[in-house]
């Protein structure tokens, strides 16, 4: 074995590639990295100033669009960029569900501080006015708090379902248009950009 295969094969070598993980979705035309462990100042400096933002649910790092930049500052730091595992349905399709999610809590908990309503009221006779002076008086302004606290909370978190509910909507039907976006545009955008970048003098071309 040559000095030059020991020298490509040491472990100095690989371990870029093994640290981040860089990916390109043609269906959403966007950038991802993959980062093993937290990115030092430095790093994160890079990836931020290229355009990258964290996205905490997918936990990524992800550009809005492709340039040939953005490539470089990938090459860097993984050494190849592949294809996104998942596509970009998969992807909206875990966000409604998420939201679905949210939805399906949210009114949960407004049923549960419902039936702590209905149950603080049911041991309260009907019609029974609070006895001002009486030594149960101090009980029944607390519970009679508790009771409107607790109708709040009700109706508070069945709004907060309403709105989740609501947000999954606007997302199946927003994602509906957006995929009749086509491979083909992506691809003519990335050659006008690539053509763009090499009639550049090179000292120039990193600026795309």
């Amino acid at each position: 074995m040559t000095l030059a295969a020991i020298t490509m094969t040491a472990p100095e070598a690989a371990s870029p590639v093994q640290m981040y993980r860089a990916t390109y979705s043609p269906d959403d035309n966007k950038l991802r990295l993959y980062a093993a462990s937290r990115l030092d100042p430095e790093t994160y400096k890079k990836v931020h100033d290229a355009g990258f933002r964290w996205a905490p649910k997918q936990a990524l790092f992800v550009a809005p669009a492709w340039t040939p930049g953005r490539e470089d500052v990938l090459l860097s730091l993984a050494g190849e960029i592949v294809d996104e595992d998942s596509t970009l349905a998969e992807r909206q399709e875990a966000r409604a569900e998420r939201f679905t999610g949210y939805s399906g809590k949210r009114a949960s908990e407004s049923a549960q501080a419902l039936d702590e309503v209905e149950r603080l009221a049911a041991m309260i006779p009907p019609g029974q006015p609070i006895l001002v002076g009486h030594h149960s008086e101090r009980r029944a302004r607390r519970d009679a708090q508790r009771i409107e606290n607790g109708m709040k909370r009700a109706v508070m978190l069945f709004e907060r379902a309403e709105y989740w509910e609501e947000r999954r909507g606007r997302h199946c039907f927003t994602r509906s248009i957006k995929n009749v976006r086509t491979f083909a545009g992506v691809v003519s955008k990335k050659s006008k950009l690539i053509c763009a970048r090499l009639k550049r003098p090179s000292h120039s071309r990193r600026n795309i």
